[in-house]
């Protein structure tokens, strides 16, 4: 803390003074005031960590004040003085939550004593606030969240490139959040004073992609009625992020080359270059180095824009991100659509980190958008979570493990007992995989003994809601 500031309030002006030399010996910054109607105009302009305030006041007195203070500022400590140290006052004060109760005539020492202590629970509360927010902020990154392993990485990956101008690829399966991985890189770049322009080529019609990316002049083509800068223009100085970009045709892909060599632009219908400034970040979800041996993307363009690269996993590689991710994103949604906060019960948890989700984050989005908005009460439970081939990968999982020589007995005994397990003995889910009632479920429990072999729940959790 750089300045300790204390107002003292008292209608003794000669006490004022005394007060104000001994504190500002002691290193505190005072400001006094003779009139509480005055101190809580001042208090509405001023932060201040510690109030000294006399009880017996003409227009008002200390506990009135306070009550005053406790409205402008519910953090401020205050501390009482005075010469009438009766019983009741001090309980009506401790009763207030004032932090001290000093008597008059002061003992300087024990004034100076009872601030030090003050300030140094102020300091620890500081710090404690400081470190708080270190550990709710230390799985995220530049808006990134993620504790796994893979992502920690990409995260210092991400703070090495960042700081030079290389061009950089970024894989990934749909979903994954490559353009947000872009972002970060021009936000803690040089650059990240100027634009950062996002264009996803798959939504760009072939035809149109050179116009896009490179400008035309008045005239080049049917329709080309005003000259318009194209994508690498608007980013000059800044980060042009092309996504999708195994869409781009082969045209635009000579011209890309082009730029990427020698760092200027011809725009569609003139035969004048134009130098630009841009770094170059591109995504794909597809196997791009597939689509050079197919002939359908350039080798040397594909090397000159892969000079760095970055995969990013698929949620079901980094599970443990799960819970994280789910907390944060329904705690947005509620936000957003103005609904009651709402949370994820365990069995809800525990369903969505057994799911593959090859929809990734913006599934995961999706699907707790929906269910926040369907669910009842405060908790989003299994019920609310439309996850349509959740029962098929378990199916299919299951599957797997059974030779084709098998007893049907023995294939319900396992099928079941497979369920079970993914929902971790959770009766009502299991029943739901295996499209029967509950009630026939607990019969073949019994009639397996499978209890024996897997944990089962018959009933819910309890939570405090």
């Amino acid at each position: 803390m750089s300045a300790k500031k204390v107002l003292v309030v008292d209608d003794n002006r000669s006490a004022l003074k005394v007060i104000k030399a001994i504190l500002e010996e002691a290193g505190y910054e005072v400001y006094t005031e003779s009139e509480p109607e005055k101190a809580l105009l001042f208090l509405k302009h001023e932060t201040i960590h510690v109030a000294l305030v006399d009880l017996k006041m003409p227009s008002m007195d200390g506990l009135e004040l306070f009550r005053k203070i406790r409205q402008l500022d519910k953090e401020m400590i205050v501390i009482i003085m005075t010469a009438f140290g009766n019983i009741e006052s001090a309980v009506e004060a401790m009763k207030l939550g004032i932090e001290n109760y000093l008597q008059k005539p002061l003992n300087f020492d024990e004034l100076k004593m009872t601030l030090q202590k003050i300030f140094e629970k102020i300091d620890m509360k500081e710090e404690l606030a400081i470190l708080k927010g270190q550990i709710e902020g230390k799985n995220t990154f530049e808006n990134m969240i993620g504790k796994s392993k893979k992502m920690r990485d990409i995260f210092r990956k991400i703070s090495s490139i960042a700081i030079v101008d290389s061009t950089v690829m970024i894989t990934g399966e749909s979903g994954t959040g490559k353009e947000m991985v872009a972002k970060a890189i021009h936000n803690l770049s040089k650059r990240a004073k100027n634009k950062l322009i996002s264009i996803n080529m798959a939504a760009i019609p072939e035809g149109l992609q050179e116009s896009e990316l490179f400008g035309y002049q008045k005239g080049a083509f049917t329709g080309a009625y005003n000259t318009k800068p194209g994508k690498f223009e608007a980013a000059d100085k800044g980060t042009l992020f092309l996504d999708e970009i195994g869409n781009i045709n082969h045209k635009a892909q000579v011209k890309l080359l082009r730029v990427l060599e020698e760092r200027k632009v011809e725009p569609l219908g003139s035969n004048k270059l134009k130098s630009v400034d841009v770094r170059i970040i591109s995504a794909t979800n597809s196997d791009l180095k597939e689509e050079v041996n197919k002939g359908n993307f350039r080798e040397d363009l594909y090397y000159r824009l892969n000079v760095i690269s970055i995969n990013l996993p698929p949620l079901r590689e980094r599970k443990s991100d799960i819970p994280l991710l789910a907390v944060q994103f329904l705690k947005e949604i509620c936000l957003r659509n103005s609904l009651e906060q709402k949370s994820i019960s365990d069995d809800a948890l525990e369903m969505m980190i057994e799911y593959r989700w090859p929809g990734n984050i913006r599934e995961l989005k999706n699907v707790l958008e929906e269910a926040a908005v369907i669910s009842a009460g405060t908790f989003i439970r299994p019920d609310d979570l439309n996850m349509s081939s959740y029962s098929d990968n378990i199916r299919d999982s299951a599957d797997d493990m059974i030779p084709a020589d098998m007893p049907l007995s023995e294939v319900e005994k396992r099928s079941i007992i497979n369920a079970l397990s993914k929902t971790r003995g959770n009766q009502t889910h299991a029943a739901k995989i295996l499209g029967i009632t509950r009630k026939m479920l607990m019969h073949k429990i019994e009639k397996y003994q499978i209890a024996n072999i897997v944990p089962v729940r018959t009933k819910r959790k309890k939570m405090s809601e």
